[in-house]
């Protein structure tokens, strides 16, 4: 990659990265990555923590920094904010020009996991290289920090989820619901306590994958349901094999009908 390709790529980051941050504080939102150490200002509200090792982390799901160092260097979607000359950007079209290089960016990066939301710790720059070309998944050495028990609704669907985890090592798809991980365990045709095998974790993605695409080009972003919801109703609806079964305009068809 030429450094005129790498500045351009650099030029339309930084568009993005100005046009969220305006338009986080018309509406009032915090412009920036949240930041982990200002939401667990003690160990109050901490069980435990887990080293879960490197995993596949889902990059629409990288929404912070671990602290407040390199805040306003993004805005809150992760596009960079500083200028073209300054020594970040050179930094971030290094990576934009290994990442499409023959290598890629390899090296996995460090972050934390709250709540199902990761905040980075090591790698913020590769992170924004990353979501800025769309990618789907980055590798990640992640340290789980347990939240305590309480009766609010978000933290009972964690517990769900860490229940669903241990069975299934799936940490991509959430919900709103209570109970709406149990019922896709079932829905897959799992009994209850019944692991996921490596075919069931690959069957389920590329089902997932597929729904999830002609979901969003629906326009599903616009409904205050996530994907996850979405795709559970769906094959409560028609059955997990629907999905495999159906051509891509036959799902198409069924997701319209069902909208």
């Amino acid at each position: 990659m030429s450094r005129q390709e790498a500045t351009e790529q650099y030029s339309r980051a930084l568009k993005a990265g100005q046009k969220n941050y305006k338009d986080c504080v018309l509406h009032g939102r915090y412009p920036y990555p949240q930041v982990l150490d200002e939401i667990l200002l003690d160990d109050s509200l901490v069980a435990g923590r887990v080293d879960m090792g490197v995993l596949e982390i889902p990059t629409e799901q990288i929404t912070g920094t671990k602290t407040a160092g390199r805040r306003s260097a993004f805005a809150a979607n992760f596009m960079p904010l500083l200028d073209a000359d300054s020594e970040f950007a050179a930094k971030w079209m290094e990576l934009c020009a290994a990442h499409l290089g023959d290598e890629g960016i390899r090296d996995p990066i460090r972050c934390y996991e709250y709540l199902g939301r990761f905040y980075v710790q090591e790698g913020n720059k590769r992170v924004s290289v990353m979501k800025f070309f769309g990618v789907v998944s980055i590798p990640g050495e992640v340290i789980r920090i347990i939240p305590k028990r309480t009766e609010e609704k978000e933290n009972k669907i964690y517990y769900e989820f860490m229940d669903f985890y241990q069975l299934a090592k799936i940490n991509y798809i959430w919900f709103t619901d209570l109970g709406s991980f149990a019922k896709l365990h079932e829905a897959v045709g799992k009994k209850p306590g019944e692991m996921w095998t490596d075919e069931d974790r690959l069957r389920f993605s590329a089902a997932y994958t597929r729904f999830n695409a002609e979901y969003q080009a629906k326009g599903g972003s616009k409904l205050k349901i996530t994907p996850g919801d979405a795709f559970l109703s769906f094959i409560t609806l028609y059955g997990y094999d629907a999905i495999d079964e159906k051509t891509a305009s036959e799902l198409k068809e069924l997701i319209t009908k069902s909208w």
